[in-house]
C-alpha cells in the first residue's frame, strides 16, 4: 500500500481569515494552510480562490484536500481522510454532499445499502470539502483557464474530473457540515446549505462497499424527482412518473400518506421521494446513516422556499413522513405491480434519430404506446416523423400519421433533455451560467415547448381524433422580460442589457389542439428552463 503524504488547503475570504487557519489547525499534522481570494472585492465567486489552493499542492504530497472556510468537521476527520486515500488512492473523494443536491440523494441512497461510499452522478461536483489524487489536483487550474467562461468552480471541478476518468466517491455518512453562514459566493438564494447525511463522529475506518444504484429520487424546490439510469446516461423524470412507469399508482400512496397529520405540498413530496427509495431499496440494511438520511429529505427539499428558523419546526414532522413513507416503500416492493395500462396503439418514430428520438420514445411509451422499428412498419403502425427541412426558424415539426390521414404538429423552439442546444433559451441558459448579462428584446415574444409537451400533444394527435391538418403547440408564449426574469430565476441572477432583437420565427396560433383535442401544456414556465437548464450543465460534452 502506498504511503499517503496528505497536504491541504482552506480557502477564504480575507474577512474569515481568523475562522479559515482555526479550521487549519485541526489537522494534527499541520499539513493545511490558508488560501485568501487574491480579489476579495470583485464579482462573488469562490473560482479565484479554487483556482490558487488547486495550485499549490507540494510536490512530495500523494493527495490534497481542499476545504471551504465555512464547515464544520466530525471528529476524527482528519484521520478518516487519511485512511479515505489509503483505500480509495485514485478516486477523488467528497467529504459533504448538499441535502437537495443529486449527490445528496445518492448519499441516502448508499446509506439504505449500508455502503461506505456513494458514486456522484451528473450534477456539480461538492467541492465543500474535496480530496483529490495529487496528479489530479495539479491539473485543476489549468483546466479552468482553458475553460474560463465563467462557469462556477464546482461544475468546472466535476467537468475536469470527468474528461481525466476519475470517479468522485461520496463518504457515508458524510463528515463535513456546511456551517450555515452567509454565502460569500452569491449561493444565498439557495437557502440553508446542510449535509444529506452528516455524523458528528466519523466512521473509524474507511472500508466499505461503493453503491452505484440504478434509482436516486431526490427532492429539490418542492418537487420530487428521480436520476434514473438509462443506457449511457442519465434521465430525469417526476417520481410520479416513475412510480406509474413502475406499475404502481401516485394515488395509492397518496391514500396512505394521507392517514398522517402533515397534508402539506411539501410534506407530500417529502413522502413520494422516501417511498422511491424504499421502494428502489429491497436490501436495505438501515442503521445511523439512514435514519440520518431520511431526516434530510424534506428540509433539503424545502430549504430555497423557507428561513432557516422555518426548516428547524418542520425538521421533526418531515423526519417522521420519510420514515413511515420509506417503509411503506419497501413493504410495496415485495408486492405484485399492476401492469402498465397499454394504448393498443404501435408507434414508430422516423427522423434524425438520435438521444432525443429514443428519449421521445421513452416518453410515448408512458402514454402506453408500443414503440417498434421504423424500417419495415406494419400496416396499423403509427408513424411519428420528426423534423422537417423546411421547418422556418426554431419551429420544430412532427409528421403524425393516424392511419386515416397525417397530421402536421408545428412546436414552438423545443427545450429540455436532448433537445438542440443551440436555440436562443440555450445561450441565455450558458450566459445565465456563467454570470453574463442577458440580450432582452423587451418587444420581442419568445415560444418554447418542454419535451414532455412536445411528447403529450403526439400522444393527443395519436389518440384524440384530430380533425384539423395542423396544430401549432408551445409550452410558453412570454415577452423577452418575462423570458428574462424565468431564467434569472432558475438558473442564476444575473442583469440584463437591452437591445433590438428581431425574430424571423414565426408566432403560433395557439388554442386550436385544446378545442379539437383538449390537449393544454402541463410544464410550467420556470420547471422547464429550470430542468434544461440542469441538462445543459451537467449531462452535456462541452468539448465536441
Amino acid at each position: 500500500m502506498t504511503e499517503v503524504r496528505l497536504s491541504g488547503a482552506v480557502m477564504a475570504h480575507p474577512r474569515r481569515r481568523e475562522a479559515a487557519e482555526e479550521l487549519a489547525r485541526l489537522d494534527p499534522a499541520g499539513a493545511l494552510r490558508v488560501v485568501l481570494d487574491p480579489e476579495p472585492d470583485g464579482p462573488p465567486t469562490a473560482l479565484r480562490t479554487a483556482r490558487l489552493a488547486w495550485s499549490s499542492v507540494p510536490g512530495d504530497a500523494t493527495h490534497f484536500l481542499v476545504l471551504q472556510d465555512d464547515v464544520e468537521l466530525a471528529a476524527g476527520f482528519f484521520e478518516h481522510a487519511r485512511k479515505a486515500a489509503e483505500q480509495l488512492p485514485d478516486d477523488a473523494i467528497a467529504f459533504y454532499a448538499n441535502w437537495n443536491s443529486r449527490n445528496g440523494a445518492a448519499v441516502r441512497m448508499a446509506a439504505a445499502a449500508g455502503a461506505a461510499w456513494a458514486t456522484a452522478v451528473n450534477e456539480y461536483a461538492p467541492c465543500v470539502a474535496i480530496m483529490l489524487p495529487a496528479a489530479a489536483a495539479r491539473g485543476y487550474a489549468a483546466y479552468s483557464d482553458a475553460h474560463s467562461e465563467g462557469w462556477p468552480c464546482d461544475v468546472l471541478m466535476f467537468r475536469y474530473l470527468k474528461a481525466i476518468g476519475v470517479p468522485i466517491r461520496i463518504a457515508v455518512p458524510n463528515t463535513v457540515q456546511h456551517s450555515g453562514l452567509p454565502s460569500v459566493a452569491g449561493n444565498d438564494a439557495h437557502g440553508l446549505r446542510r449535509s444529506s447525511c452528516f455524523s458528528a463522529v466519523a466512521p473509524s475506518f474507511a472500508g466499505g462497499a461503493i453503491a452505484e444504484p440504478e434509482v436516486i429520487p431526490f427532492h429539490k424546490h418542492v418537487t420530487s424527482e428521480c436520476a434514473v439510469r438509462a443506457g449511457g446516461y442519465w434521465e430525469y423524470l417526476g417520481t410520479e412518473r416513475l412510480l406509474r412507469r413502475s406499475g404502481i399508482s401516485p394515488q395509492e400512496c397518496r391514500t396512505e400518506f394521507e392517514r398522517g397529520e402533515d397534508l402539506s405540498e411539501g410534506a407530500w413530496q417529502t413522502w413520494l421521494t422516501a417511498f422511491a427509495m424504499g421502494l428502489s431499496s429491497v436490501d436495505s440494511l438501515g442503521g445511523d446513516a439512514l435514519d440520518l438520511a431520511l431526516a434530510s429529505i424534506g428540509p433539503g427539499g424545502l430549504c430555497d422556499q423557507h428561513t432557516a428558523s422555518e426548516i428547524e419546526a418542520i425538521t421533526a414532522s418531515h423526519h417522521e413522513v420519510a420514515i413511515n413513507a420509506f417503509a411503506a416503500g419497501r413493504a410495496r416492493a415485495a408486492l405484485p405491480r399492476r401492469p402498465a395500462a397499454r394504448s393498443g396503439l404501435q408507434v414508430a418514430i422516423t427522423g434524425p434519430g438520435g438521444t432525443l428520438t429514443d428519449h421521445l420514445a421513452g416518453l410515448l411509451s408512458e402514454f402506453g404506446h408500443e414503440i417498434v422499428d421504423g424500417e419495415n412498419p406494419s400496416a396499423s403502425t403509427r408513424l411519428v416523423h420528426l423534423g422537417d427541412e423546411n421547418d422556418p426558424g426554431d419551429v420544430f415539426c412532427a409528421i403524425v400519421d393516424t392511419g386515416a390521414r397525417e397530421h402536421v404538429l408545428r412546436f414552438a423552439t423545443p427545450i429540455g433533455p436532448h433537445t438542440p442546444e443551440d436555440s436562443l433559451v440555450a445561450r441565455w441558459i450558458r450566459l445565465a451560467w456563467t454570470r453574463k448579462a442577458l440580450p432582452v428584446d423587451p418587444d420581442r415574444v419568445h415560444q418554447f415547448t418542454d419535451v414532455r409537451d412536445l411528447a403529450s400533444a403526439i400522444d393527443a394527435v395519436l389518440t384524440g381524433g384530430p380533425v384539423s391538418p395542423v396544430y401549432d403547440i408551445a409550452t410558453a408564449t412570454l415577452t423577452g422580460n418575462e423570458l428574462a426574469k424565468i431564467v434569472c430565476a432558475a438558473v442564476r441572477a444575473v442583469p440584463t442589457e437591452q437591445v433590438t432583437e428581431p425574430s424571423e420565427t414565426p408566432l403560433l396560433k395557439l388554442g386550436l389542439a385544446a378545442a379539437e383535442l383538449g390537449w393544454t401544456a402541463t410544464i410550467p414556465a420556470d420547471e422547464a428552463v429550470r430542468t434544461f437548464g440542469k441538462w445543459l450543465a451537467y449531462d452535456t460534452d462541452w468539448d465536441r
